[in-house]
């Protein structure tokens, strides 16, 4: 299942668009709520993190609530456990990631 959502991020990335947690947990039947698919972004994250590239769940975005068109608390939790994100400014730190996933995978 982690490959299936690993392989779609991908292709959003390169497609350089979003995709909501509804939609990317919808592809392996779960829900957006679902801590298990958290944990999978979360792992894709910690991979991408140590081959040296941005992280990849940065494509993926609230449809509605307090954080809507954005990614979700976690994101910004693991970035700051990975020393990727220090600031305050949540967005400027989500437009940055989300610019280099795109220039990433739409060249790879």
């Amino acid at each position: 299942m982690h490959e299936k959502i690993y392989e779609e991020l991908k292709k959003v990335a390169r497609d350089k668009k979003l995709i909501t947690y509804t939609d990317i947990g919808e592809k392996v039947g779960l829900m957006a709520s679902d801590p298990e698919l958290w944990q999978m972004l979360d792992k894709i994250n910690r991979k991408e993190h140590e081959q040296g590239h941005p992280m990849l769940s940065a494509v993926v975005v609230q449809k509605e609530g307090e954080s809507y068109g954005a990614p979700g608390d976690g994101f910004f939790k693991l970035a700051r456990e990975l020393g990727v994100f220090g600031g305050d400014n949540k967005y400027i730190f989500w437009v940055g990631e989300l610019n280099a996933v795109h220039n990433y995978w739409s060249s790879h």
